[in-house]
């Protein structure tokens, strides 16, 4: 009898120990791919600074208008992978309560609270460029793309420090020897 208690400890033990790092590769998998939108996020970021740049400072409207559009069109794209890493990032933050490890639970909640940032500033971005997509006037049209510029910057370092945290969240949660014997 005292055997089949053992035995059952040792399973339940075990049980516990696989469950625990299935959890943990679930959350590896969110946190990567926050990362990864993140990360695409800063490409469509420096994608749209030339254009930014020339409907900004060009004298002429017409060449300023266009830019815009395209500034416009790749601001929607930009708010699009911060909301999914948003959206990823929640998931995560719940997965790495499963994860126990307390430094990725903190990173985790840095890389959301960064990503969430990330999308607002973009968002407000967004709403520039698209009131500088529909300016009637070379004046409105550079004020508002210039608002967006600033935006952007300000979004541009909230998702590196999201990326940035989401990569150290991901290292955090490994499933040695030591976690799998820690008590929750």
């Amino acid at each position: 009898m005292k055997h089949n208690k053992t035995y059952l400890a040792t399973a339940l033990f075990m049980g516990m120990a696989f469950f625990s790092q299935a959890q943990c590769e679930v959350f590896k998998s969110e946190i990567s791919d926050v990362q990864k939108y993140m990360v695409q996020f800063g490409k469509l970021s420096d994608s749209l600074k030339t254009s930014a740049e020339i409907a900004a400072f060009d004298a002429r409207y017409s060449t300023a208008k266009n830019h815009s559009k395209t500034v416009m069109l790749l601001l929607g794209q930009a708010v699009t992978a911060a909301d999914e890493a948003v959206i990823l990032v929640s998931d995560a933050q719940y997965d790495s309560e499963s994860c126990g490890l307390d430094e990725a639970m903190s990173y985790t909640i840095d890389a959301e609270s960064h990503a969430i940032d990330a999308r607002d500033y973009a968002a407000e971005a967004f709403e520039n460029a698209k009131s500088a997509a529909k300016a009637n006037n070379l004046g409105n049209l550079q004020f508002h793309i210039r608002k967006a510029q600033r935006l952007m910057r300000d979004a541009q370092d909230a998702a590196d420090a999201s990326a940035y945290a989401a990569e150290i969240a991901h290292y955090s949660c490994s499933h040695n020897k030591d976690h799998a014997s820690k008590d929750r």
